[in-house]
């Protein structure tokens, strides 16, 4: 595959013009073209033209480049294979609700998968050495690596976390929907809890509502992330995402850093206290490797594939 890359004036107002072309070379010799052109309002600056030769060439690397190759697609489809049998009209909420979570949680799952692979190949294009500081055309090209990256990594864990919400959703709305107190102002968000979520499960199954095989798959299947060893990486993570500033992954210069106000006491030689000391940091520590995010994240969705294809298995989740 070849990219050629034209960029020129087309008028006396100095617009710019730049013509992209694809060039697809087969093993049989066949080649393909693909072309575009792009007006732009913008007067031709070299160092704009050189940065945008270099993103477009860092998203192919990316796109055409080797990425992991996803694992969970053909469990995470079946989910959606429903038995498709008769039920009473009065179930219709209940099969409508559970087929529409289980739609969002195949795509989340498929969509995670996709953005940790994604997030590593980008993660393949940065340097072995962070780029001086002088360096501005270096800091500005890992720059955009960087952010890609990271925001790939991010969305995956927003989603992760967001899958054990779902998850209450999804048990609420297969059992009638009065597993929680839908009455209440804001009930999604104060009453669909987990805890709740359990309490309604037993309150079933001392009614005779809940058979007690379906309540132990049902809460065996909703363990199975607890004893993942780096799933509080995850949850902290994402945690300091939604309430904190972001915290800093790889790179301290990308990242603004709160400074502690914790003081450590100095004492005499007699052990009296005569002081305080504050260390002020001018470059605070890089708080989080990608490898190990990625590690975590990848450990963790591997955890929410299993927890949801046993609760798949439950016939009366999946209808």
């Amino acid at each position: 595959m070849k990219i050629e890359k034209t960029i020129g004036n087309t008028s006396a107002t100095d617009m710019s013009r730049i013509e992209l072309s694809v060039t697809f070379s087969h093993a049989d010799g066949a080649k393909r073209v693909e072309s575009q052109e792009v007006q732009t309002s913008n007067a031709p600056d070299r160092a704009a033209e050189q940065r945008i030769a270099r993103i477009l060439f860092a998203e192919l690397k990316v796109m055409a480049g080797p990425q992991n190759a996803p694992k969970h697609n053909a469990i995470a489809q079946r989910w959606m294979d429903f038995p498709r049998q008769p039920a009473s009209f009065i179930k219709y909420f209940d099969i409508q609700n559970s087929q529409a979570l289980w739609f969002e949680l195949t795509n989340l799952i498929m969509g995670v998968e996709g953005h940790l692979a994604l997030a590593k190949a980008y993660k393949a294009l940065e340097p072995s050495q962070e780029p001086s500081f002088d360096d501005d055309v270096a800091l500005n090209e890992l720059f955009y690596i960087h952010g890609r990256k990271i925001s790939l990594l991010n969305q995956a864990v927003h989603d992760l976390i967001k899958v054990q919400d779902l998850v209450n959703r999804l048990l609420h709305e297969s059992l009638g929907g009065d597993l929680v107190d839908a009455t209440k102002p804001d009930w999604e968000q104060t009453q669909l809890t987990r805890k709740n979520v359990k309490k309604g499960l037993a309150s079933k199954l001392s009614a005779g509502l809940l058979s007690q095989a379906d309540f132990d798959e049902i809460d065996d299947a909703l363990e199975i992330p607890k004893l993942t060893p780096k799933g509080d990486i995850a949850l902290a993570y994402r945690n300091r995402l939604a309430h904190h500033i972001r915290p800093s992954v790889d790179y301290a210069t990308f990242y603004s850093a709160i400074q502690s106000r914790a003081a450590a006491e100095v004492k005499d030689a007699q052990g009296k206290r005569i002081g305080f000391q504050i260390a002020i940091k001018a470059s605070p520590p890089v708080e989080y490797r990608f490898e190990d995010l990625h590690a975590a994240f990848s450990e963790y969705l591997d955890a929410i594939v299993a927890m949801l294809d046993k609760l798949s298995k439950v016939d009366i989740l999946r209808r």
